[in-house]
C-alpha cells in the first residue's frame, strides 16, 4: 500500500506539470525554456511532496513498533543536525574567503543551503519527536531540535549581519 501510493503520488505530480505545461505555446519554450522548466520541476517536486505525505505517514505507521528502524532513524537525525550546525559554524568563521578554501566551499555550501532548510528540518523533527514510540528516541529528536535551533539562529546571523561579507 505504501508503495502504491507513492506510486500515486508520481503519477499526480506528472499529471499535474502535464497541465502546466500546456499553457506554454512553443514561442514560450523556445525563448524562456529553463524558466519554463525550472517551474515544471518546483512545481513537481512540491505536488509530490504533499502527495507523498499520506503514505510517508502510513509507513511511519507500519513501522511504529521497530525499535532498530526508530533508533536508526533518530541517530541519522542527530547526525544530520549536527553536522549541519558544525559547516553553519563553518560559514560564519569564512566570511569573505570564499573561493580559496577548496573542500571547505563544499561544507560552506552545505552550511547555507542546511541554514535556509532549518525551518523545514525543525518541524519535521518536532514531528517525528511526536511520532517516535519510546521515550529515549523522543529525547533524541528533540536534540536534533535543539541542534536545528543553533543552525536557525546561524542563520539569523549570516543573513541579517550588516557587516558585509
Amino acid at each position: 500500500m505504501v508503495l502504491a501510493g507513492y506510486v500515486l503520488a508520481l503519477v499526480a505530480s506528472a499529471g499535474v506539470v502535464a497541465l502546466y505545461d500546456i499553457r506554454f505555446t512553443a514561442y514560450d519554450n523556445q525563448t524562456m525554456g529553463g524558466m519554463i522548466a525550472g517551474g515544471e520541476m518546483m512545481l513537481g517536486a512540491g505536488v509530490f511532496f504533499v502527495a507523498s505525505l499520506l503514505p510517508t505517514g502510513l509507513a511511519l505507521w507500519y513501522l511504529r513498533r521497530s525499535r532498530a528502524f526508530w533508533s536508526a532513524f533518530t541517530f541519522a537525525g542527530i547526525a544530520f543536525a549536527v553536522l549541519g550546525l558544525a559547516s553553519a559554524f563553518s560559514v560564519l568563521g569564512m566570511r569573505g574567503s570564499a573561493g580559496r578554501m577548496g573542500f571547505m566551499d563544499f561544507v560552506g555550501l552545505f552550511g547555507l543551503i542546511h541554514m535556509l532548510g532549518s525551518p523545514i528540518w525543525i518541524g519535521g523533527f518536532v514531528v517525528f519527536a511526536f511520532l517516535a514510540p519510546w521515550r529515549d528516541l523522543r529525547r533524541r529528536m528533540l536534540m536534533a531540535v535543539a541542534a536545528e535551533l543553533l543552525v536557525a539562529g546561524c542563520g539569523v546571523l549570516q543573513f541579517m549581519s550588516t557587516r558585509p561579507l
